[in-house]
């Protein structure tokens, strides 16, 4: 893992090395959802770290690049989409992204799988946007087996009842969700309603003191305001005594011109902890 070759890559000479990627169908909740793997040049000697990346609401800002880059830094990384998005079964429920992610972090932690793509089982690693930081977070806590999680730009529901943000919310189901499979906009907002205590990145917050965190705010954010949804979750683990790494970067919600910033922060930052053992 060198975190210094995310933009580096191999001369195209010996095919049989290249990286490779391989579609994924895991099933969560009894319901198939779908994704690929990317794995590392076969230069780069295994067992690989392997990060676990999942997409926000409802997924159009991608993660493409940061995921080919930690590829090339020398990891596994499976991208998966939750059920009811980008065409994988079920229904979109903001009650189902824990358990999707938990069912593939079990899934890559399985011995037979672990050994068929070289997955080093003692660096997993889990890294989300957005919504995407809110799931990993909340699926962290349930699992003792991973490395780390990175949130960036964690969006926290509970926060948006809280700071009068509902509408934002709303909107954002009614008109972004459309790509989504989903009943209606209002039974999507009424999970999040009925639920947002549990889905709240403060919610038994203590168990992230024992991982390895890393939160990246973009400090012009109007859609996750650090201020009121990434900071008090630094401020609540700092005095728990966790190991938490916070950065900021000066980009608007999704880091757009500020991808390869991002990209070294959380590179390095995974490269670090695995040098700690």
């Amino acid at each position: 893992m060198k975190a210094a070759n995310a933009f580096v890559e191999f001369e195209s000479d010996e095919q049989d090395l290249f990286p490779e990627i391989f579609e994924l169908n895991i099933v969560s909740g009894g319901c198939h959802i779908y994704g690929y793997l990317l794995q590392p040049d076969k230069r780069i000697p295994g067992p690989y770290p392997t990060v676990i990346m999942t997409h926000g609401f409802p997924g159009y800002t991608t993660n493409n690049d940061l995921e080919l880059a930690l590829m090339r830094m020398g990891c596994v990384v499976i991208h998966m989409n939750h059920r009811g998005a980008w065409g994988s079964d079920g229904e979109y429920l903001f009650t189902n992204l824990k358990d999707d992610i938990i069912a593939v972090t079990k899934w890559a932690h399985n011995a037979a799988i672990t050994e068929q793509y070289a997955i080093d089982t003692d660096n997993i690693f889990l890294v989300g946007h957005s919504m995407g930081g809110q799931t990993v977070l909340n699926a962290a806590k349930e699992l003792s087996f991973i490395r780390g999680v990175a949130a960036m730009a964690a969006y926290d529901i509970a926060t948006a009842f809280r700071y009068k943000m509902e509408k934002d919310l709303f909107l954002m189901i009614e008109t972004e969700g459309q790509c989504l499979k989903m009943s209606s906009a209002s039974e999507v907002y009424e999970n999040a309603l009925n639920n947002q205590h549990k889905l709240s990145i403060l919610y038994h917050y203590e168990a992230l003191a024992k991982r390895n965190v890393l939160l990246v705010e973009a400090s012009l954010d109007t859609v996750a305001p650090p201020d009121k949804m990434l900071r008090p979750l630094s401020e609540k683990l700092r005095e728990a005594g966790g190991h938490i790494t916070y950065r900021s970067i000066k980009s608007n919600h999704s880091f757009v011109g500020q991808r390869m910033k991002l990209t070294r922060i959380v590179g390095e930052w995974i490269e670090e902890v695995i040098g700690e053992a």
